[in-house]
C-alpha cells in the first residue's frame, strides 16, 4: 500500500464539503431533539451517530483548510495496545 494518490481536490470542493457536512450536523442535531421528544430511542442513536460523522468530517476538514485554533483531530485517539482486550473468564 505504497501508492500515493495526487492531491485531485480544489479549495472550493473542500470548502464546499465542509459546508455540507455542518449542515448535516444541524440537521441530525434537530432530528435528535425531535426523536427524543417522541421517545424514539433508535432514532436517537442514528441521529447522535450520524452527528458524530459529520462533527468529524467537519473538524477533520477545518484542520486541512488551517482554520485558527484547531485542534489536531486525531488528537484523544490512544494507541490500541495501551488497552490490552481483557480475557474473559468463561
Amino acid at each position: 500500500m505504497a501508492t500515493n494518490a495526487p492531491y485531485t481536490r480544489s479549495w472550493s470542493e473542500i470548502e464546499w464539503m465542509l459546508a455540507e457536512a455542518q449542515e448535516q450536523m444541524l440537521e441530525q442535531k434537530m432530528k435528535f431533539h425531535n426523536r427524543k421528544r417522541i421517545r424514539d430511542k433508535e432514532g436517537c442513536r442514528r441521529a447522535a451517530a450520524k452527528f458524530a460523522r459529520a462533527k468529524g468530517m467537519a473538524d477533520v476538514l477545518t484542520w486541512v483548510i488551517g482554520g485558527l485554533g484547531v485542534p489536531d483531530p486525531m488528537s484523544g485517539f490512544e494507541d490500541i495496545n495501551d488497552f490490552p482486550l481483557q480475557q474473559s473468564a468463561s
